[in-house]
């Protein structure tokens, strides 16, 4: 019962937000720009992580979501349980 209720806040603490930005962790041995070209086609780029391949998306529409998960993103998480993700992007 403990795991279980263990495992249960953990889903519920790293699911994406209804509404708002979402981090999109990418596979680490893509390149910058595979990452950002996959991110961006799902919203606007907010901020980065720490490493380069997680990504802070301010997702356009109800699919953004699961179209970040198509398009290659691991997991797409609420980016509070990493601090923010970083510094905002210049001009962003």
């Amino acid at each position: 019962m403990a795991a279980a209720s263990l495992g249960a806040v953990l889903v519920i603490s790293l699911a994406p937000p209804a509404h708002g930005p979402v981090a999109a962790l990418f596979p680490p041995w893509w390149t910058a720009q595979q990452t950002l070209l996959a991110a961006s086609s799902q919203g606007e780029i907010i901020r980065f992580g720490a490493v380069p391949w997680i990504v802070v998306v301010m997702p356009e529409g109800p699919q953004a979501v699961a179209d970040l998960h198509h398009g290659g993103a691991w997991a797409v998480l609420d980016p509070q349980i990493f601090g923010g993700c970083g510094a905002a992007v210049p001009g962003g």
